[in-house]
């Protein structure tokens, strides 16, 4: 991999065994002093038209250059001076021939492709055989190639084996249209559910949602909805609501999406719950996103005897001073046991704590 900071303290040390300021190398090379900071700081290289000329204004070749000096028996990368004349001159196919027959390798390509244009680099890799351009390396050429470029290489790579890394490292550059016939190919039954979530902000919701949809159907994990969460679409999460209402889908698998569901979504699987169309244990996997409301509705009807004070007073964190003294009265009254007592405790004050123990202790008298 190129060293850039030791490149650039071998431009500097050339500038200066010539004598030259920053300004007046900059002048002859017709660019700014600050970029010819930027290079000595190793912050940057000279783009491809710039090295040539340094390299002849120096008596240097290009490969010594970006090679920081380094002899030629040493030197870890023979061929890149030669890809950046040859791009310089405008010579791509040359390039891609040397590429395809092996006498120049494909990493020196991708050493250099952050400093070549994206034209340039399409005129390349448009000659490149597949043999050569596998979807690994297209994968670490996507961030220097147009969406055009890459959706084509990526429907020339189809035909082998299509990887998850690879999909995940392309998903920022791709059509969103080659990127879901990448992930429709690839799923299976070993998709990987967090490399999926990776790339799931760049498939759009209209994918997304169909994706639930196979989750629904079976033919995916469940875990693939949970990890979408946040990236589908409210009228599929209401779809959702609707079906675990109707008894179609389990309660507790709604219960993980509940951040990304609406206030009322949230109260009206309450409401099934209390009707007994839906278990309890899902309304206290939803407490946090109960509404005040609905929490209060459902302390009345504990006070009213409707609902048994077992069931919500696992909502007691959630619950206000006005809401939990009157949950306390009617479990006071009628309901009072050790447990319930012991879930109570951390969230009254002393005095109403010893006044339940004394009630309890007359109680079991």
């Amino acid at each position: 991999m190129l060293d850039l900071r030791k490149v650039g303290a071998y431009i500097s040390k050339l500038r200066k065994d010539q004598d030259l300021t920053q300004l007046e190398l900059a002048n002859l090379l017709n660019v700014s002093h600050q970029a010819v900071s930027k290079w000595e700081r190793g912050d940057s290289l000279p783009d491809i038209g710039t090295l040539p000329q340094l390299a002849r204004l120096f008596g240097k070749t290009v490969d010594d250059i970006l090679n920081a000096g380094e002899s030629a028996e040493n030197r870890e990368h023979r061929h890149l001076g030669r890809i950046v004349e040859e791009i310089a001159e405008n010579r791509t196919e040359q390039i891609a021939g040397m590429i395809n027959t092996g006498e120049v390798e494909v990493e020196e390509l991708l050493e250099v492709a952050p400093f070549v244009k994206e034209s340039a680099l399409h005129k390349v890799t448009e000659r490149l055989d597949s043999s050569v351009l596998k979807l690994d390396v297209i994968m670490r050429l996507a961030p220097f190639l147009g969406t055009d470029t890459l959706d084509e290489l990526v429907r020339q790579a189809e035909d082998g084996e299509i990887v998850w890394s690879a999909i995940t490292g392309l998903a920022p550059f791709v059509s969103s249209d080659t990127l879901i016939r990448l992930v429709d190919k690839s799923i299976d039954g070993s998709l990987e559910v967090n490399l999926l979530v990776g790339i799931a902000p760049f498939l759009g919701r209209e994918h997304v949602d169909r994706l639930v949809q196979q989750a629904e159907e079976g033919s995916l994990s469940w875990n693939v909805v949970n990890g979408l969460a946040p990236f589908i679409s409210r009228e599929t999460l209401s779809r959702l609501v609707d079906r675990v209402a109707d008894g179609t889908i389990d309660a507790n698998r709604i219960v993980s999406l509940a951040p990304f569901l609406g206030r009322e979504q949230v109260d009206r699987l309450v409401r099934e719950a209390e009707e007994g169309s839906l278990i309890w244990n899902a309304v206290n996997g939803l407490a946090p996103f109960i509404s005040r409301e609905t929490l209060s509705h459902l302390v009345d009807r504990v006070a009213d005897g409707t609902i048994s004070a077992n069931r919500i007073v696992s909502l007691a964190p959630f619950l206000d001073r006005e809401h939990l003294e009157k949950l306390i009265g009617r479990v006071e009254a009628e309901h009072l046991s050790p447990d319930l007592l012991a879930s109570l405790a951390p969230f009254v004050d002393q005095g109403t704590l010893s006044r339940m123990v004394t009630n309890l202790l007359n109680k079991a008298k």
